[in-house]
């Protein structure tokens, strides 16, 4: 997992607190929480895009290194993971100035940049120009199919986003082996007759489940700081 913080400023109608914070805090605040900060920033598409594919490399290597140390050379200690902190313009590549109101950069950029309807029939012309400046003749053939050689890069079979085992926990799940429930059972062999907690039950019940699936690695109790305090203590 690569985590990617995209910071571009704005939220609805004010700027987002991190995007505020200046360059030398941001990677202090980032690396106080753990993390190695890959900075991508600028407004120019073709030079952010060389950016990004370099830094993406870059983070990839870093992640293969940590990995191959724990899983090689046994290295248990604490690693800064990386992450890339993206920082370009609200609404960037679209319209910059709508009916003499700047749109890219600001937060006017959030929702609905250039509303186009009966009462805005200049509009038409600027989305039209926005749109071409995609350039979708060089992405698509006459009839509006994407362009064969472009279709051939997106990823096949299991490298797909969808398919791809990593991201679809369907095709990772195995059942789990459940210890018999009526052996956890309270007896209560009269009314009153004993007291009793559900969740020091269910502790108990918890610590077999994770006994039987040990060698499956399919079961996971997550409880950073409230597992005790909730009686689920047996599952230690």
């Amino acid at each position: 997992m690569l985590p990617i913080l995209h910071l571009n400023g704005y939220k609805i109608s004010n700027p987002t607190v991190l995007a505020r914070i200046e360059h030398d805090e941001l990677e202090q605040f980032l690396r106080g929480c753990g993390w190695t900060p890959y900075f991508v920033e600028g407004d120019d598409p073709a030079a952010m895009h060389e950016l990004m594919a370099i830094t993406l490399d870059d983070a990839i290597e870093e992640i293969q290194r940590i990995q191959g140390n724990a899983r090689g050379k046994n290295d248990t200690t604490r690693q800064r993971w990386p992450m890339i902190v993206l920082r370009s313009p609200k609404g960037w590549t679209g319209p910059k100035v709508v009916d003499g109101l700047q749109v890219e950069g600001t937060f006017r950029a959030h929702q609905v940049p250039l509303l186009v309807d009966a009462d805005h029939p200049d509009h038409v012309k600027q989305l039209e120009s926005w749109m071409k400046s995609y350039k979708p003749e060089e992405l698509f053939d006459e009839n509006g199919r994407l362009l064969a050689e472009l279709a051939e890069l997106a990823p096949k079979g299991d490298r797909r986003m969808g398919a791809n085992p990593h991201a679809n926990g369907g095709l990772l799940l195995r059942d789990l082996r459940m210890p018999d429930f009526h052996d956890h059972a309270l007896k209560v062999p009269s009314p009153g007759a004993v007291q009793g907690q559900d969740t020091l039950v269910l502790g108990s019940f918890l610590r077999d489940v994770a006994k039987l699936n040990a060698d499956q690695r399919n079961f996971r109790l997550f409880g950073p700081d409230e597992t005790v305090s909730n009686l689920l203590q047996a599952i230690f």
